[in-house]
């Protein structure tokens, strides 16, 4: 009688792709067949979750690797680490934190040895890198930008906060990006960040959306047509999407101009409350801070609008408490 050991290994494979990532180790110890595929062809299968964090700590780059989810995970000098664990697990997130004040030529062999790893491991489960109080000189250009590139083609959140890089945003990666949630706060690259462009993407993937999803942004200022532009679509969707959209450096003027282009376009409002077009029970909020400099949109969908002279909305109230 034949059994799942007569399988060719590539059926095998086959069968291991749709097993659970957890499962996968425990495989590997039902027998000497099962373990050679599974070793062979782990960048294949299925793999555990994981975080891998690359800081700076006394001059040493440092890298600590845990299961997502998990506070506690292994730390120890990148150069010393082995790439072969990398085999085994499914990046899911990429952060880059604290590396001030190091050596140019450490820094560019630390992000050309993560990058050259990950895609000799078959990386593709990347969803979130984040850059945070991190320093670059222009000697790392080409591999940090290499790397924004590779991670633009899978991730779905980008974050950057205070950090400077030598990188770039082009048109062609921006329009074959994946994410939906970026955030870029008080940082810098080699151009200006071309947050007008970042929101039309966002704009054009929540226009072919069929199903609800989410959308973040935090940047600095936007133009006030690309922002009323975005307001517009989302106002005559079928599908209301959540988002949440935050631009510094919006002063009184750009409120003025914001409101100006509004009233040309006929989008109605009172206090602020754009109401939807194809949800009665939803509308935009949108609110200036000045002290701030900062404008928010974002939508309310269980509640509608408020009408004219109407100051209070209970169901509001009662919602938000």
């Amino acid at each position: 009688m034949s059994s799942i050991h007569d399988l060719p290994c590539e059926m095998l494979r086959s069968v291991f792709e749709n097993v659970n990532s957890q499962d996968v180790p425990m495989l590997r110890t039902v027998c000497s067949m099962f373990n050679n595929v599974i070793k062979t062809n782990y960048c294949f299968l299925p793999r555990v979750a994981y975080l891998v964090k690359i800081f700076s700590e006394n001059g040493l780059i440092m890298i600590a690797n845990m299961k997502s989810g998990d506070l506690n995970g292994c730390t120890q000098n990148l150069f010393e680490f082995d790439f072969k664990h990398w085999r085994e697990i499914g990046i899911v997130e990429l952060e880059f934190e604290n590396i001030k004040d190091c050596e140019s030529e450490t820094v560019d062999r630390a992000i050309n040895l993560v990058l050259n790893e990950m895609i000799k491991t078959k990386q593709c489960q990347l969803r979130k890198l984040t850059f945070t109080n991190v320093e670059l000189s222009n000697k790392t250009a080409a591999v940090t930008q290499g790397l924004l590139d590779a991670a633009l083609k899978q991730c779905e959140n980008v974050t950057v906060e205070n950090s400077i890089l030598p990188i770039s945003f082009q048109p062609e990666s921006l329009n074959s990006a994946k994410f939906d949630h970026f955030r870029w706060i008080s940082s810098t690259g080699t151009s200006p960040l071309p947050s007008t462009q970042i929101l039309k993407k966002l704009q054009n993937d929540m226009k072919a959306a069929v199903n609800k999803r989410s959308f973040l942004a935090e940047m600095g200022s936007v133009t006030v047509e690309a922002a009323c532009d975005f307001l517009e679509e989302w106002l005559r969707l079928p599908i209301a999407s959540f988002f949440n959209l935050s631009f510094h450096n919006c002063d009184d003027t750009w409120k003025t101009r914001f409101l100006v282009e509004c009233e040309r376009r006929g989008l109605t409002h009172n206090y602020m409350e754009f109401q939807s077009r194809t949800h009665t029970n939803a509308h935009v909020k949108v609110s200036f801070s000045q002290d701030a400099r900062t404008c928010c949109i974002w939508p309310v969908l269980d509640v509608p609008a408020r009408t004219t002279g109407q100051s209070v909305c209970y169901a509001r109230y009662f919602r938000d408490f």
